[in-house]
């Protein structure tokens, strides 16, 4: 991003220089993972899951549900291609399920 005269910005350049932090932006995913999971993953899933943790790109999604769980080992590769199809670039490279 070029410098502009007297550090002006428009909104959208001063937020994506915000955002560029690793710490906001990876607050940011996890939010946005969390609050989109129903969307994403549909509801039979998201009512068996217990919590979701981000650490780095590897999302830790806990599960009460035996059942759902294996089948979601099953299709761990899916679900990281559609997180990371809603979110608009890879934001998960790993699922560790619990």
């Amino acid at each position: 991003m070029e410098k502009k005269q007297n550090h002006q910005f428009t909104l959208e350049e001063a937020l994506q220089m915000m955002v560029s932090d690793k710490r906001i932006k990876k607050g940011l995913n996890e939010s946005v993972i969390k609050q989109d999971w129903s969307k994403i993953m549909g509801e039979a899933i998201a009512k068996h899951t217990t919590g979701l943790y981000m650490k780095g790109s590897e999302l830790t999604v806990y599960f009460n549900s035996s059942i759902v769980k294996n089948e979601f080992i099953y299709h761990k590769d899916k679900a990281i291609g559609l997180i990371n199809e809603a979110m608009g670039y890879e934001a998960v490279t790993d699922i560790i399920i619990k």
